[in-house]
């Protein structure tokens, strides 16, 4: 009886810590995809809206999420275009 009073208590884990198994577990299950096709920036401008919709439809479709829910964003580093996708989850 009074040897559990003395046992220290089990830390709950931080969010910090769940976040980052989260994060290790997503980054676990990516896979590599290979460039099959170089673009150019002009070809790029004119498709961006459907490249925009299109990745707007699989989001939705693979997360189960409202299509009003997801935000993609085109940025330009360095000469690529990089692809910023944000889902909101409820």
């Amino acid at each position: 009886m009074w040897f559990g009073f003395f046992r220290r208590k089990k830390k709950r884990e931080k969010s910090r810590e769940t976040a980052c198994k989260r994060l290790e577990s997503i980054l676990e299950r990516r896979r590599s995809v290979a460039v099959t096709e170089i673009v150019s920036k002009a070809e790029f401008e004119e498709n961006s809206e459907k490249i925009r919709q299109r990745i707007v439809t699989w989001v939705s479709d693979a997360f189960e999420v409202g299509k009003e829910r997801v935000k993609v964003e085109f940025e330009e580093h360095n000469g690529y275009i990089v692809i910023i996708t944000n889902v909101l989850f409820e």
